[in-house]
């Protein structure tokens, strides 16, 4: 496994031997061209930072689409000491690369389908096991130039929710949920503003605490980027030992590759969203006022 934060992919070199003219027979006599993707690790800055195990990468995949359609399909990518090789037949198109997708999607049956570059831009990402899958996806275009590098940038498909606590006496949090979420997400990032597939199922998705915390703590629960269809954060806790249900409407749309830490204070709750260079994102503050 190769372990990344945001992940960089630099596509090296290029190095295309000469090629024969393409004919209408889709380019059969192109000689295939190396192409070497590396992956490089840019650390997470500000109080938004990677966890073990979080940025792993389980699996690598990715696919090239020539006018539109895919036209090669590459599975199970193993990296090397340059970097992931990839053979294409053409220098015109766009690569896309998925990671962490496992089975749940699969690129060779796509191709066989015909689907569209458009269709797989609406690919979404279901649940595995009740959990969202913490997958990264990026895309590279090759415009046919001849260029000694080219770059490529995995973001992080989900939103991640961290937790603070702030109390000055005693506190014990037992459980966070998060009311209304989408129980799908969409592959790619729709446009700059957060969306969820027409049809998709809203639950409400709850992190319980075994051991109550009483510490703050990273990452106890994720979520993928969503349009926000009235989303709402409860947090069960004993603060001072009185037991409280803390509540609030949590405004705006949930975005991937973001961080949002809820800061649970003695009569009341903040959920901030802190952002790093180049990866996570930056979003809004929320008051959380407590039921009593």
């Amino acid at each position: 496994m190769k372990n990344l934060g945001l992940v960089g992919v630099v596509l090296l070199g290029l190095a295309f031997t000469a090629c024969s003219k393409e004919e209408d027979n889709g380019g059969v006599n192109e000689t295939p061209r190396s192409v070497v993707i590396t992956t490089r690790q840019i650390n997470y800055e500000g109080s938004g930072q990677a966890i073990e195990d979080e940025n792993t990468i389980t699996d690598m995949k990715a696919c090239l689409f020539e006018k539109g359609t895919m036209t090669k399909v590459f599975e199970d990518l193993q990296p090397s000491a340059d970097g992931y090789n990839l053979q294409i037949n053409s220098y015109e198109g766009t690569i896309y690369m998925v990671a962490n997708a496992g089975n749940m999607i699969d690129l060779q049956q796509m191709k066989e389908e015909g689907i569209s570059e458009e269709e797989w831009k609406k690919t979404t990402m279901a649940m595995s096991n009740g959990k969202v899958v913490n997958f990264f996806t990026g895309s590279l275009v090759i415009d046919g130039q001849n260029q000694p590098s080219q770059s490529l940038t995995l973001k992080c498909g989900v939103a991640r929710f961290d937790l603070n606590v702030d109390v000055a006496g005693s506190a014990a949090i037992e459980s966070l949920t998060l009311k209304n979420v989408a129980q799908s997400g969409y592959l790619f990032a729709q446009s700059e503003v957060a969306a969820s597939p027409a049809d998709v199922e809203r639950n409400d998705v709850t992190a319980h605490f075994d051991t109550a915390l009483s510490a703050s703590t990273p990452g106890v629960l994720y979520v993928y980027e969503q349009e926000n269809a009235g989303i709402e954060v409860s947090i069960e806790a004993v603060i001072d030992g009185q037991h409280k249900v803390l509540t609030k409407t949590l405004e705006g749309n949930l975005k991937r590759n973001t961080i949002y830490t809820v800061t649970v204070r003695k009569n009341d709750i903040d959920i901030v969203v802190k952002v790093g260079i180049d990866d996570w994102e930056p979003g809004e503050d929320t008051e959380i006022i407590p039921q009593l």
